[in-house]
């Protein structure tokens, strides 16, 4: 699940104290974060760029795995800053793009990422033209706590466009949770079989892109 396209801000923030993030400037990490993605990819591996669309501004302890983060930049800093590297490692072939559990306001969706359907399907899919495959960061993540339990989170998920749920709390009845999830909302109507069609068919041709 590499690389991380987050552009820092300042040193000792989220991303900088450890190591993650290759520069504070959009240019390097869109430089570097294509590199990365053709040099992997042509191994035979899938890349996934995160965490989209930015947790660079993120502070030191702004961590979406313990709790709630929102993210304060404006849109013009989103856009200019955060989503530079992104269009890059599309027109680079990325395979897979992991959407930010954070939340973004100047985006216009109160919900995080990976739960928002106008930063999911609109701006990544819509306005970027990414065509590849969606997957959520950890499903289990504290910034989750108000959106109820696996099953819930996971439906909510794939209403807004995520492919593949991330289940990594190294408990596989987390999976199944999840799964029950996503089944009940395709029996219960809320999640289209339309999509669930489309989300399959990116997750074959995938697997397909992968065999050497």
């Amino acid at each position: 699940l590499a690389p991380v396209l987050d552009v820092y801000r300042q040193p000792g923030d989220f991303d900088d104290q450890f190591g993650r993030s290759y520069s504070s400037n959009p240019a390097v990490v869109a430089a570097l974060g294509a590199s990365f993605i053709t040099a992997m990819q042509a191994r035979h591996v899938a890349a996934t760029a995160k965490h989209f669309p930015g947790l660079g501004a993120a502070a030191a302890r702004q961590n979406t795995d313990s709790g709630p983060v929102t993210i304060g930049a404006s849109a013009a800093a989103l856009r200019s800053t955060d989503e530079t590297p992104y269009p890059a490692a599309i027109a680079a072939g990325v395979r897979l793009v992991m959407l930010s559990w954070a939340v973004y306001p100047a985006l216009g969706s109160g919900r995080p990422a990976g739960l928002s359907a106008p930063i999911a399907q609109g701006l990544l899919r819509g306005q970027l033209g990414f065509q590849g495959v969606t997957i959520t960061d950890a499903i289990e993540a504290g910034a989750l706590r108000h959106y109820g339990p696996v099953p819930r989170r996971a439906a909510l998920a794939a209403a807004a466009g995520m492919d593949l749920i991330l289940a990594s709390a190294r408990d596989s009845a987390e999976g199944a949770q999840a799964a029950a999830g996503l089944q009940g909302a395709a029996s219960a109507g809320t999640l289209s079989q339309a999509n669930i069609d489309a989300a399959v068919q990116r997750i074959l041709l995938l697997r397909d892109s992968l065999r050497p």
